[in-house]
């Protein structure tokens, strides 16, 4: 999977399953939390990675592949 389908996947299904279902972030030795889909971390989270996504295809996208 190249850079841009990452982005892609988080934008189109990632984000959108976080919105509906919510978050559980878990570690190896310190448990679990689970994030609400309507709570403002997640809505702050998705509202973010989002932007970050969209800055970064736009930044590849507007790149040339020689460099001009």
């Amino acid at each position: 999977m190249t850079r841009r389908d990452q982005f892609n996947f988080i934008l189109h299904i990632i984000l959108p399953a976080i919105e509906s279902e919510g978050l559980t972030i878990k570690t190896q030795r310190d448990g679990e939390i689970t994030l609400s889909a309507h709570g403002s971390i997640a809505e702050d989270f998705v509202k973010n990675l989002r932007q970050h996504c969209i800055e970064e295809l736009q930044r590849h996208s507007s790149s040339s592949a020689y460099g001009a």
